[in-house]
């Protein structure tokens, strides 16, 4: 057998797998009608219920950039695997046709050696876990015959031979086509919506490979452009998460963050078009820039993130007392 139990994992149970929407929900803003189906789709193929000869499930998510697509997955594995180890994520922008073959080298291996690319090392250590194709309308026409027979029979065989048995994978592919329809969407009912990326597809894609995936609200699933009130919620998690790390690493203690400095943090962004993405970049920015001029003028290096008075763009470190007349929110500790 190629597969047999390389890196067993834990098997969780029913009872366990029941709080997995619980779970992503506490992760992933603003995408509760996509939840449901996606963690019924991955709780029916953990428990086997997927045809014989198929993977265990498929999955197929739409929507712009920086919506929780990819984000979803890998805090699904996290959850079902207790790491990220079982996790292959494909960027497909590395294996599109303006790459060559040498990008589908790279993936696949070389015809008459023992490389099986970056998919035959994953296959070689894990006997189980997901493979999630990113953004694969950008990828080489070849891939696509790859992944129809991942699809079809749970198999695939690379260019050195070698068959491997993905009965035990989940397969998974995000896609950010639409990105026009999304920016127009307020004006479109959720059944349009869906029609028009239907269109989207066909035009992209065979309809024999959209079809294997499934069907709309069940294994097709849309991801949604996120509120602002989604993106402040985004933008404190990202706070709470990347400021403390300052205080070993440069003597820099920021024990929290203004209200201010989340509302200046939006306006500097584009919220509409890279949602969390674009919010983490310009988050992780502003926490650099903050850092190395606290450092480089010795300014006051113990307190919270806050707004400059007359450069609102610019942050600084204020002291506990001036804090007090402000609305803060602390880190997570």
């Amino acid at each position: 057998m190629e597969n047999e139990l390389k890196n067993p994992v834990r098997s969780p149970s029913l009872e366990t797998l029941e709080k997995l929407e619980g779970f992503l929900q506490s992760r992933i803003m603003g995408q509760e009608k996509i939840l449901p189906p996606l963690c019924q789709c991955l709780k029916y193929g953990w428990f086997n219920l997927n045809t014989p000869g198929r993977p265990r499930g498929t999955l197929f998510l739409l929507g712009p950039t920086g919506v929780g697509k990819t984000e979803s997955i890998r805090s699904a594995v996290e959850f079902m695997y207790g790491s990220d180890r079982n996790f292959l994520r494909l960027d497909m922008s590395e294996f599109s046709r303006q790459a060559g073959e040498e990008a589908l080298t790279n993936l696949i291996g070389t015809p008459g050696s023992r490389n099986g690319g970056r998919m035959g090392a994953f296959l070689d250590q894990y006997d189980e876990g997901v493979i999630l194709y990113d953004e694969i309308e950008k990828s080489h026409p070849a891939i696509f015959t790859i992944l129809l027979q991942q699809l079809d029979a749970a198999r695939i065989t690379l260019s050195n031979n070698k068959t491997y048995d993905l009965s035990r994978f989940f397969i998974v592919a995000t896609s950010n086509l639409g990105a026009q329809i999304f920016q127009n969407m307020k004006h479109l009912s959720e059944r349009r919506l869906q029609k028009n990326l239907e269109m989207q597809l066909k035009n992209r894609f065979s309809p024999e490979f959209v079809a294997r995936f499934g069907k709309f609200g069940h294994e097709i699933l849309i991801f949604h452009p996120l509120e602002p009130e989604h993106l402040r919620l985004i933008a404190r998690k990202f706070y709470s998460l990347l400021l403390p790390q300052y205080k070993d690493t440069h003597d820099v203690d920021i024990q929290g963050f203004t209200q201010d400095v989340i509302e200046e943090t939006l306006r500097s962004i584009d919220n509409t078009r890279n949602g969390a993405r674009e919010l983490r970049s310009c988050i992780e920015r502003k926490i650099r820039e903050t850092v190395f001029e606290t450092v480089r003028r010795n300014l006051p290096s113990t307190g919270f993130l806050d707004v400059c008075p007359d450069t609102p763009e610019q942050f600084r470190i204020i002291p506990k007392t001036e804090a007090k007349e402000k609305e803060v929110i602390l880190c997570r500790s």
